[in-house]
């Protein structure tokens, strides 16, 4: 593992008795089994000991890899544990001890962290007793063959030990390191298999991929590439949201009512984002900010900007990232190290704008982090976000250099209107697939949808399909009618039908009026339009009002 050759390279090159290394759970054994085999070929001892146990152990691995242990007398814990400091006696203990190696401490590095505006009095003292043990150690220790490791899943120090203390992180394996690892885990299987696994899985822990690959190989998954990657994909998925709390949408194939200027800029960021953009020194906008009332359809313009690029999308709820507290910023220092691994990739933060709605110190600490971010990335990421209220976000953040990019996604005019609803009415309706310029609604019909629906946002419009959709249906049938399947007539939604569930709603543009034409004329101000000026025959310039 490269994170090994990391702390040993670090503790030699700083000169440091101790080094702080952050690593995720799931490469907890690899990691110790690691660790284990380089302290052997170096000739020392390797121990290690946990909070929960307060065992002090020497940690070996044996000949079928599986890493073992050993109780190391020497070291007596307190049985009752009076006070807290009691459960670090252990520290004291490895400044003392006449042995020399390595010694891996689990359960230490949340007390080098304490802000002590934010915990009660004892809880500070624990820690700074904590810091002091450790600085102790490092003093004394200085120059000889005692190497202390502080490990855990967050090595965020405070500022008066961190400058003391070199922090190593482990990083997510890149596609090649996963190729060799697959090669040395899985010898059965070819170089170019493992090159599509690796594809298929990058942005994973390889703690992670092998229970993967394991459950694959259980389930006799591995019938045919496509079927199998699929089944990666589906796995990848899960482990994404379950540890980083995002969605991981494989690009799909889905409808854009309207929008064409927005739609025709995605399509010259693909050809940007080629080998060839990159000849001439082109390179993609560092954020693009979607910004409209709510239901305008921000989130599925960034789903159509996938399917056009052919870029997976890790969707982010930024307005989430305040339920983790403290653990807010390594969450999204994780979520940024994912995105870069991955590369090719859109990183979409959903409702930018309910992150900073309380503009408190954790909002911009975030703040601060993605812009340093999208600042200095070198990867490939392309960044979106969305947002209702623009005057809610700093300044900083929709400044040139940042979110160069800004589309206004306002409310749908009567062109796009009619083409929110054909795509809608397409997925119950069969006459509406055709694709024909005879629609099944005449051209005096559709007036008076449209108008009927103004100031309607795409989501109303779904919204409004799909309860004409259902009352036509319970008019064709009763709870006793049982038709076969493969003899259903067709659901024909008529004018009527569509007119009537209009009047079931209550459109956010009209009962919060107010509201949405603040957020419309912010927009105007500083956006680029995202819609072709209507020119078609339902644009209010086109209609006879004589007729």
């Amino acid at each position: 593992m490269q994170i090994v050759e990391d702390i040993f390279d670090n503790a030699q090159s700083c000169k440091s008795s101790v080094i702080a290394v952050e690593s995720p759970l799931q490469e907890r054994i690899r990691l110790l089994t690691n660790l284990a085999l380089k302290t052997k070929s170096v000739g020392k001892k390797c121990y290690l000991w946990t909070i929960d146990e307060d065992t002090f152990v020497e940690i070996g691995v044996g000949s079928n890899r599986k890493l073992t242990k050993y109780i190391v007398n020497d070291y007596v814990p307190f049985q009752t544990k009076n006070q807290p400091l009691d459960y670090f006696h252990i520290l004291q203990f490895w400044r003392n001890f006449n042995q020399e190696g390595v010694f891996i401490v689990d359960g230490v590095l949340p007390w080098l962290n304490v802000n002590h505006q934010q915990v009660e009095a004892e809880f500070f003292l624990i820690s700074e007793w904590i810091k002091s043990a450790i600085i102790n150690f490092s003093f004394d220790n200085s120059g000889t063959d005692k190497l202390m490791i502080l490990l855990g899943v967050n090595a965020s120090l405070s500022p008066e030990i961190g400058a003391s203390i070199p922090v190593v992180t482990q990083k997510l394996p890149t596609e090649e390191q996963i190729v060799c690892y697959l090669e040395a885990e899985f010898s059965g299987f070819k170089r170019e298999d493992c090159k599509s696994i690796a594809s298929t899985l990058v942005g994973l822990y390889i703690g992670s991929i092998h229970k993967i690959i394991a459950a694959t190989l259980s389930e006799n998954a591995f019938t045919n590439l496509r079927f199998t990657k699929q089944y990666l994909l589906n796995k990848k998925t899960e482990i994404l949201q379950k540890f980083y709390g995002v969605e991981f949408l494989p690009p799909s194939s889905i409808k854009l009512g309207g929008y064409e200027l927005m739609q025709e800029a995605f399509r010259k960021y693909k050809l940007i984002n080629t080998s060839l953009g990159k000849a001439y020194n082109l390179s993609l906008p560092k954020g693009i900010l979607l910004v409209g009332p709510p239901g305008t359809g921000k989130s599925h313009s960034a789903k159509v900007c996938s399917q056009i690029l052919g870029l997976p999308l890790i969707v982010v709820d930024w307005g989430h990232f305040r339920s983790y507290g403290n653990a807010a910023e390594l969450k999204l220092k994780n979520l940024l190290a994912l995105a870069d691994t991955i590369n090719r990739v859109i990183l979409y933060f959903d409702d930018l704008d309910k992150g900073f709605a309380g503009g408190d110190d954790l909002a911009m600490r975030l703040a601060g982090k993605l812009l340093t971010w999208m600042q200095e990335r070198t990867s490939d990421v392309i960044v979106f976000a969305s947002a209702n209220r623009m005057e809610v976000l700093p300044p900083e953040l929709t400044r040139s250099g940042r979110f160069d990019e800004i589309y206004q996604i306002d409310l749908p005019n009567n062109e796009e209107r009619y083409a929110i609803f054909n795509i809608h009415l397409a997925r119950f309706d069969n006459r509406f697939v055709q694709e024909s310029e005879l629609s099944p609604y005449t051209d005096s019909e559709w007036r008076r949808i449209l108008k009927a629906t103004n100031r309607c946002v795409g989501a109303e419009i779904q919204l409004i399909v799909e309860d004409a959709a259902r009352s036509t249906f319970c008019k064709m049938y009763s709870d006793s009618v049982n038709v076969p399947v493969d003899e259903l007539p067709q659901l024909v939604i008529n004018l009527e039908a569509i007119l009537e569930a209009r009047l079931r709603i209550n459109p956010l543009a009209i009962r919060e009026a107010d509201k949405v034409e603040a957020m419309r004329n912010r927009a105007a101000a500083r956006a680029k339009p995202s819609s072709k000026v209507d020119e078609s025959k339902f644009a209010l310039s086109n209609v006879n009002i004589y007729g």
